[in-house]
């Protein structure tokens, strides 16, 4: 039997176990997932800045990608030629310089093969991502025949060309500079209206509504998305002029100092999202400062998460069905979901000619109104409303519609 049967034929046993319609726990469905490495810029001073920066820190890693982190996990941006402008036309080419100055993008590929201090690669993180069966692993053997490499390369084109950078800057903004501007604007408008009875009533709504937009401070966060570009150019020169394993032959320092200094590998700019909480402190003393500051954070950064995988469909994830009657999956507030969100329903099969699981679409369906889980972060703490009062929940899952065929472990991915 040829080395490439063998190969599909364990890959196929060890899949099958993972996708069939068994009476698997819906929670242990393996999937394949897009990687992901985030960074926060650390930006210009601004009120609480120490406590953000640690709520950033202390918040829980985006729980539907893989976590690539390769170590560096914030820059100061003013090292990489930014001024006092921080829109994105400047801080853009500064994000640009860091990449390039500190080799992100050959660190996340390095990553990807396992790169030891010698130089030496191997493809165990590519075969536990693509569910490939652990006896795949050994390079020499797939390199044993052009087949086994091709199929090497094809699972690693489907995993590492859904590897994401996410760049985030935060700042917490005083609201009540902004509220006491907005109020003496209403001032200058109701001083202009000749009826005493509406000048008095004008004033008063303005008082009111500074009042009540004084309080507490708002947290901004701005992020851009980054993919890395993993194309066949860039594989088959990966394989070709860079790779080293324990029968690489020459001179294998020469070698690993070539791919260091290498600039074969790119990040790309996909876009941007920005999201704005308000940070109260007045929640009937339920929650200290610190609590309040760390769920604001960390909503914040899902927030703006929601909207990038929104707006690009290459970012989007997709999320394993909890139950198929009714159809139920665990994503809720968090992931921006509103009723009458349209998902489509996928199901994985093998390609038997490549070993490569791919997702064909089965259906649609659709969120249901009042059917949608709250599954904001709470740093375990009792859900709370704006007024400081608890939220009792009723609901563990969001419920959607659109028909009785789906069984739990298949997956949905959100459509525009």
């Amino acid at each position: 039997m040829k080395l490439k049967k063998v190969i599909l034929a364990i890959i196929l046993i060890a899949s099958s176990t993972s996708f069939a319609q068994s009476n698997k726990d819906v929670n242990d469905v393996k999937y394949r997932r897009s990687s992901l490495h985030t960074v926060l810029i650390e930006s210009e001073n601004f009120p609480k800045k120490d406590q953000v920066i640690k709520a950033y820190y202390n918040s829980p890693f985006p729980d539907k990608y893989d976590d690539h982190t390769i170590g560096e996990k914030s820059f100061d941006p003013k090292k990489y030629g930014l001024t006092d402008d921080t829109s994105d036309e400047k801080m853009i080419p500064v994000i640009n310089k860091y990449f390039t100055d500190n080799k992100i993008a050959n660190k996340l590929v390095a990553k990807w093969f396992n790169r030891k201090t010698n130089g030496t690669f191997d493809i165990s993180l590519v075969s536990e991502r693509g569910l490939i069966n652990a006896s795949f692993t050994d390079i020499k053997t797939a390199e044993a025949s052009s087949e086994g490499k091709a199929l090497l390369q094809s699972a690693g084109l489907e995993l590492i060309g859904n590897t994401f950078v996410v760049v985030s800057k935060m700042k917490f903004i005083e609201n009540e500079p902004v509220a006491r501007a907005a109020r003496e604007a209403a001032y200058v408008a109701a001083n202009k209206i000749s009826v005493s009875m509406l000048r008095n009533k004008a004033i008063d709504v303005a008082d009111k509504g500074y009042e009540r937009a004084k309080e507490g401070y708002s947290v901004w966060t701005t992020s851009y998305l980054y993919k890395l570009k993993w194309d066949d150019d860039t594989s088959n020169t990966f394989y070709q002029d860079y790779w080293i394993d324990n029968s690489t032959t020459g001179n294998v320092a020469e070698k690993k100092a070539k791919f260091d200094k290498s600039d074969l590998f790119q990040l790309e700019l996909i876009g941007s999202e920005s999201s704005t909480s308000l940070v109260t402190f007045s929640l009937n003393g339920k929650r200290t400062e610190n609590e309040i500051i760390n769920l604001a954070v960390t909503r914040n950064i899902d927030n703006v998460y929601a909207k990038l995988q929104k707006k690009y469909d290459m970012f989007k994830t997709k999320v394993p069905l909890f139950t198929g009657n009714p159809i139920t999956a665990k994503i809720g507030i968090k992931e921006g979901l509103e009723a009458g969100d349209k998902f489509d329903v996928l199901e994985a099969n093998m390609d038997p000619k490549t070993g490569i699981i791919e997702y064909k679409k089965k259906g649609t369906i659709k969120v249901e109104k009042n059917k949608i889980w709250d599954n904001r972060y709470t740093g375990g703490m009792p859900l709370l409303d704006d007024e400081g009062n608890e939220i009792k929940q009723t609901i563990e899952s969001t419920t959607f519609e659109g028909g009785s065929k789906y069984y739990p472990g298949m997956l949905i991915r959100q459509v525009n």
